[in-house]
Formats: C-alpha cells, sequence, structure tokens
C-alpha cells in the first residue's frame, strides 16, 4: 500500500545522507571502545591480497588491526608477502595451523574463488568474522552452505565489493535516488574488457570453470552487484547466451605460458612479465612450488570459460536489464543506460582506450519532452576509479558515508554471485532460470 507520508526521493538522499556505516572492525567488538585492535589474518597472499588488503592496511590502519598471520598453499609467496606487505608477523601454508597459533578475529579472503566458500565455513564455525573477495561464492550449494552458517554462528560476513564506492558509481546511485527520470523500467549494459586485462583472465587460474565459476561469476558479479544496488532489487530470472571464440581452442598455436613460447615473436597475445619486477618476484620466482604460471598461454586448450557473453535479467520491481560482457575489446570500459518512465539516464566509462576523449565518464540525464543536461562526474584518484581507498576507509578507518554506501552484506554476495550462477546455468540447459530455482532465500529486509 502507497504511504503519502514517506519522505520523496530527494529527501531521502538527503536525510540518509547524515548517516553513517559501521566499520567493520567494530563488528561484535565492545573492547573498541578500549581501542583494542582487532586481530587480522590474510588467506591468500597474490596481488590481491598483498596490494589490497595487505600493504595499504598496515600502512595506515595499523592503529586498529594487528597483522597476526599470512597464509598461502605456495611457502615461497607467502615468504615474499611478508617483505611486500611490510610485516613481521608469522607465516603459514596450512589454515587450521594459522588459525590455532595466531588466533585471528578478523580473515580476509583473496584465494582462488573455488576455495572461498570453504574457508569461510571454517572461519564463521571458529568465531571469526570474514571479509572475502568476489565472488562469495561459485555455485548454488556453496552459496546456501555459506548463508545458512552466517546465520547460525552469528558471525559477520562481508563481501569487498570496490566497484560500489568510486564517486561517479556514488553518483549514478544519487541521481536515480533523486527520481527525475521517474519509475526505472530497463536497463541497458554492456561491458567491454580489452586485450590486455581481458586476456589476463585466460592466462590465469580464472580460465577454469571449477575454479572461477567463469566470468559469469568471477568478473559480472561486479557488474551485478552494481546493478541490484543502483535499482535496490533482487534478480528473479535470467536467460543468457554465451561462446569461447576468440581465445583457448580458438588459438593457431599455443604453449604453456609466454617466456618459453617458440611463437612471440607472431602472437599478439605475448605478454612479457619479465618487464614487471613485482610479479617476477610475486610469482615467477615462486612457480616451482605449485607450477602456477602468471603468464599462462591465453590459448591453451583447457579453456572452459566464455569470453562472448549476453543475458536478459528481469528483478523483483519489474524492471529487465539487458547485459553483455566482451573480453577481447579494443578499449576497457561500459556503457550503461536506465530507461524511465519520464526519461533516460546515460553513462559512458572508458578505462582505457586508443584514441583521446575529453573525459573518460560521461553521464547525461535526458528528460521525455525536455532537454537533455550532462551530470558533473566527481574526480577521483587510485585504483579501480578511487573505490579501494573508499571501501579502505569505510571498513577500517569508520569513514562516514550515507546509508545507501553501507557495506556490502552476505546477502548483496549472494544475489550477485546468483545472477552469474543462473546466467552460466542457463547457457548449460538452453532456457531461463529461476533464482528460486538455486537456493532457498529470505526475503530482503527494507
Amino acid at each position: 500500500m502507497f504511504d503519502d507520508n514517506r519522505p520523496t526521493r530527494r529527501e531521502f538522499v538527503k536525510t540518509v545522507g547524515q548517516a553513517a556505516a559501521t566499520s567493520l572492525v567494530a563488528l561484535n567488538a565492545p573492547a573498541l571502545a578500549a581501542q583494542k585492535r582487532r586481530r587480522y589474518a590474510i588467506l591468500g597472499t597474490g596481488e590481491r591480497g598483498c596490494l589490497m588488503w595487505g600493504r595499504p592496511v598496515a600502512e595506515q590502519y595499523g592503529h586498529v588491526v594487528q597483522f597476526v598471520g599470512l597464509c598461502d598453499v605456495n611457502p615461497k609467496r607467502v615468504a615474499v608477502a611478508k617483505e611486500v606487505i611490510g610485516v613481521d608477523c608469522p607465516a603459514f601454508t596450512s589454515f587450521d595451523e594459522m588459525c590455532d597459533r595466531a588466533r585471528p578475529d578478523l580473515l580476509v579472503i583473496t584465494t582462488v574463488d573455488a576455495f572461498h566458500s570453504e574457508y569461510i565455513l571454517k572461519a564463521l564455525n571458529r568465531g571469526i568474522d570474514v571479509m572475502t573477495e568476489k565472488p562469495m561464492v561459485i555455485d548454488a550449494a556453496q552459496c546456501q552452505a555459506v548463508l545458512d552458517a552466517e546465520k547460525r554462528t552469528g558471525r559477520k560476513i562481508l563481501v569487498t565489493f570496490n566497484y560500489r564506492y568510486p564517486p561517479k558509481h556514488q553518483k549514478i546511485k544519487e541521481v536515480l535516488l533523486e527520481g527525475e527520470i521517474g519509475r526505472i523500467n530497463s536497463v541497458d549494459l554492456n561491458w567491454y574488457l580489452d586485450v590486455y586485462h581481458g586476456a589476463d583472465y585466460f592466462r590465469r587460474w580464472h580460465r577454469l570453470r571449477a575454479r572461477s565459476g567463469s566470468l559469469w561469476v568471477h568478473k559480472a558479479t561486479h557488474h551485478f552487484d552494481l546493478v541490484n544496488w543502483w535499482l535496490d532489487a533482487d534478480p528473479v530470472e535470467v536467460m543468457a547466451q554465451a561462446d569461447l571464440r576468440v581465445y583457448g581452442r580458438n588459438g593457431a598455436f599455443r604453449s604453456t605460458h609466454c617466456r618459453p613460447c617458440p611463437h612471440k615473436s607472431e602472437c599478439r597475445f605475448h605478454y612479457d612479465m619479465t618487464k614487471e619486477p613485482s610479479r617476477m618476484k610475486l610469482y615467477a620466482d615462486c612457480e616451482d612450488a605449485d607450477h602456477y604460471y602468471r603468464d599462462g598461454c591465453v590459448f591453451r586448450e583447457d579453456v572452459d570459460i566464455f569470453d562472448t557473453m549476453a543475458a536478459v535479467v528481469t528483478y523483483s520491481n519489474g524492471v529487465t536489464m539487458s547485459y553483455s560482457l566482451n573480453a577481447f575489446m579494443p578499449f576497457e570500459g561500459y556503457r550503461l543506460a536506465f530507461n524511465g518512465e519520464k526519461g533516460r539516464l546515460e553513462i559512458r566509462d572508458f578505462d582505457r582506450q586508443p584514441w583521446q576523449v575529453p573525459e573518460p565518464t560521461e553521464i547525461f540525464l535526458t528528460k521525455s519532452f525536455g532537454e537533455r543536461k550532462a551530470i558533473s562526474v566527481p574526480k577521483s584518484e587510485g585504483e579501480h576509479g578511487g573505490g579501494d581507498e573508499i571501501i579502505r576507509d569505510i571498513i577500517f578507518g569508520g569513514r562516514h558515508v550515507p546509508e545507501y554506501m553501507r557495506l556490502p552484506d552476505s546477502r548483496a554476495g549472494a544475489m550477485s554471485c546468483l545472477t552469474g550462477i543462473a546466467a552460466r546455468t542457463s547457457v548449460d540447459r538452453k532456457q531461463p532460470v529461476k533464482i528460486s530455482e538455486l537456493i532457498r532465500l529470505e526475503p530482503r529486509s527494507l
């Protein structure tokens, strides 16, 4: 039933702008008032673990967290990670040993995607709060197990969706809340991964569905979370198609990885990792311990994920989204539009392109029977459009943000993953897939 006394969207934006998000370091921690630092550990010490959740946290937030352990299955890499992060805490190759000896109460998980659920469950059962990189899980069974465990244990899961936090994405959310285009009826989202970033997923473990869930889950999870958040709605049904058109079996030649490859001169995807000392130290110098090649061949025949994807997603508020993801484009970025009953909000965002443009990001609002105006895009610096620094500061620094910028929880992690899982399942079955077929999920709390 409609309530005429509810605040307008514009009033809502102003009101919630005064709210503050709770930093993760304060979760379940009354002792924070006594300035007790949380015991912090990292599981998975690749680049994301070291450079996103390691070194910046150690340098800026040592007053609220104490590094008590680093863990990785590769003993050489975890030893290098201590040096890269700049901490002197113990290093482990066994998660259980780290928990027994280091006794963390806050864990960040940056392992191969397929293992997120295993360690989330272990951590929750030990009474440890969890921060996990996206995707939270890679299949529906894992998703159900994680949500059930969080409810049973009373601990907390945070999914580190840094894409929510670039100022440009916050601006899109605020424009939608102001309601100038009226009720949203449909969304168009086309995401472009270029021949550098896109190809990189096919060099690494992400190329295997059993490890990443495919790019429907590993990468598109970011995009689906953004749309879920922008619309403030849940996905209900997904119909998708996908194929592998460029990488994997499509190559005319192949090797194990780029450094010893005999086809260097003729391969347009050849990647010379020797020019990047940090990656050589963190990966190449450690690869004899686990035979993981950071510069793997994009044409390996075991590639079983897609590079060409399209889907139609239906949401709980009646909105439909037309979505595509291509991983071999000459530029990087996205085009996005919200089609409303009173107008259209259009966004063009290019991270990298082979030509010069006045502004990398443009936002335009066009009113039906009215004017078209440019929306001022906030300037920002740093990784992922400035989102990395902001999400870290909310988590560890208690940065005050509007309520609609609150930290993403396990439900947000589930709904974004399930959109991709449903898309992958739709491709396999060649039919639409309802989210309710995949998982038992409690209704959204408003």
